[in-house]
């Protein structure tokens, strides 16, 4: 890669917030010298500034092919110039590193650190480790691994074996071209040759508004089955108990293969065949060094506690971050040579090895369910040239201190809006607390009955009577969820929860409908729900809100259940009293509406 490429990914690396400035800090750099060519002059300034806005450190500045000079952008008056000496006017030795921004050789007693080894290290720094230590932030309870992929210039003859072999373009254009049967290095597994052009082909990609993109989802008959915009990964279980999730591109995503033969979808036949309650989840990306997928991927996951995620990000690893090596998975008594079958690149028998590595991995160590592991904490927030406050100097501030003030006042009148989503299945006296508690707290109540018609009562029942119960509530408005809050649609576990008590339920896609949707349209600041003791499908829930609503600016609030005597009340007693015609105990439990309604329903059965 050539200079000019560095020096782009370097100002990448500026912008994402970390700068040469702090990385002279982290690597105990206090003096430095900067050696440049004259033709990088602009980006010599650009690093200039940084150190002028920075007052942990300073630096010098040279050029390799020029005299003294300096170098102002007077049009910005914003710093004094810049003096720049040529090379041979310094001593190296009265700075700690010499820091070449360029591939000319530079003499330096030994300690001179290139362009190449510079730039590698800030991609580690701001497109691994950065990204990585922040979603651990936020997922604490996850546990997350960097790992590899075996290169095939590990083994004797590898290098010459790879350069024999074609890459994608040579074998794509030689199929496009010829008129009858063409070998091609995915024969063996008897694949015709437009099904080959299918698996080394990129799918169609979809151009995100927020910068990443997505591929474009394929019909049920295509070998690379993609739904919603990610690889698809077979026979996945209905019910699990946690996710494994791979991240990453090419490798992970699983070119050259069919959807039922990448690492995913065979590390979960593994796992169904052993009976083991997790599910598989391919979240990588077809294209190569696309950094900036792979974290939107990773940051768009909700990870319930225990989920297990691989990110594999070009063999990049970062410090104190826990690596899983495969560099090895090809070794005898393997060969390589049946595995690699374009540059650098695998078939579907090395995919299933290195399942079958993953899967030894994961049940050796119990899916490290007992492993505690240490992260690091995440670094601060980016700030000005991801420099801290504390180190800026003479930096003007726009900020009035009475304007802040004030609107922090102002803020303690803003009007809380709620939210309530509620069964009702009846309604109960349980149901009438919830809403007595939640209605005191805000402004305005919204409480949402669940529409489906997949419960006892009729859903036109159960809105009637939750109307007639809180019709005393000034502050309260009943609505129907519709298709998106506690639907099949959103949340299809819910209306199976006798067989679900011990097993995993997601709920992630119905509470972000709810936080990114819902809520904004109707301005709702909270959202509560009644404490589950009983029921795990429902706890689960809970906490898939206390996880998720936080991040979009909802709160979540658990409201105490109402008990009668030593019993919390609920539905279900209700339920099972009705069938044994105990109206004097159903008395004790729903509102007098309720009641009314049971008995003229009920009593002359």
């Amino acid at each position: 890669m050539n200079d000019d490429k560095l020096l782009i990914i370097l100002r990448d690396c500026f912008t994402g917030g970390y700068t040469l400035p702090q990385f002279c800090f982290d690597n105990n750099i206090r003096k430095s010298l900067f050696v440049a060519e004259k033709k990088f002059w602009q980006f010599v300034w650009e690093v200039y500034v940084q150190f002028r806005c920075d007052k942990r450190l300073t630096a010098r500045f040279s050029f390799v092919d020029a005299p003294t000079c300096e170098i102002n952008f007077s049009v910005h008056n914003i710093f004094s110039p810049l003096k720049v000496k040529n090379v041979s006017e310094v001593n190296p030795a009265d700075f700690d590193a010499v820091i070449a921004l360029t591939a000319k050789k530079i003499f330096s007693g030994g300690k001179v650190l290139y362009l190449d080894a510079l730039t590698n290290y800030f991609i580690r720094k701001t497109y691994v480790e950065v990204p990585l230590l922040n979603f651990l932030q936020r997922n604490p309870q996850v546990k997350l691994f960097l790992t590899n992929f075996p290169n095939i210039n590990r083994y004797k003859d590898g290098r010459e074996f790879n350069a024999q072999l074609k890459n994608f373009a040579q074998t794509m254009a030689m199929l496009r071209s010829a008129d009858g049967q063409v070998q091609t290095p995915l024969d063996k597994f008897g694949y015709t040759n437009a099904q080959v052009l299918e698996l080394i082909g990129a799918p169609d990609v979809i151009a995100n508004p927020d910068g990443s993109t997505a591929m474009r989802d394929t019909d049920e008959n295509s070998l690379r089955r993609i739904h919603g915009g990610k690889r698809a990964t077979v026979n996945q279980p209905a019910h699990w108990r946690n996710k494994i999730y791979f991240v990453g591109s090419c490798h992970h995503y699983g070119v050259n293969a069919p959807s039922d033969k990448t690492i995913e979808s065979y590390l979960q036949q593994m796992l169904n065949e052993h009976n083991l309650p997790y599910r598989v989840e391919n979240e990588s990306q077809r294209y190569f060094n696309r950094y900036q997928d792979i974290f939107y991927n990773l940051n768009k996951l909700t990870p319930a506690p225990g989920d297990i995620v691989f990110v594999w990000a070009d063999d990049l690893s970062a410090k104190n971050l826990p690596f899983v090596d495969v560099a090895d998975a090809f070794d005898p008594p393997n060969d390589y040579r049946e595995i690699f079958c374009m540059r650098g690149h695998v078939n579907e028998l090395g995919y299933k090895i290195l399942a079958e590595k993953y899967f030894k991995l994961l049940t050796a160590n119990n899916f490290f369910r007992n492993v505690e592991l240490k992260y690091p904490p995440a670094p601060p927030p980016c700030h000005r040239y991801g420099i801290p406050p504390q180190f800026e100097s003479g930096a003007k501030t726009f900020v009035n201190a009475d304007l802040e003030a004030f609107k922090q006042k102002l803020r303690a009148h803003k009007l809380q809006v709620g939210a309530l989503v509620m069964n009702c299945n009846p309604f109960t006296l349980g149901h009438l607390h919830l809403v007595e508690y939640a209605a005191a707290q805000v402004a305005r109540l919204y409480i949402f009955v669940v529409e489906e018609d997949k419960s006892e009562f009729p859903f036109a029942d159960r809105f009637e009577l939750v109307k007639r119960g809180v019709k005393n509530f000034r502050n309260v408005e009943v609505l129907p969820s519709g298709k998106f809050i506690i639907s099949q649609q959103t949340f299809s576990g819910y209306f199976n929860k006798t067989q679900l008590q011990d097993a995993a339920v997601d709920s992630s896609l119905d509470v972000e409908i709810f936080a990114t949707e819902i809520a904004p349209t109707l301005g709702i600041t909270i959202r509560f729900a009644g404490e589950e003791p009983t029921d795990g499908v429902t706890r689960q829930y809970n906490e898939t809100m206390r996880r998720i609503l936080p991040r979009h600016g909802v709160e979540f609030r658990e409201i105490p259940r109402k008990t009668f005597g030593d019993e919390v009340i609920s539905a279900s007693t209700v339920r099972e009293l009705l069938k044994r015609g105990d109206f004097d105990r159903i008395k004790n439990l729903v509102p007098e509406t309720t009641f009314d309604y049971l008995r003229q329903r009920f009593a002359a059965n």
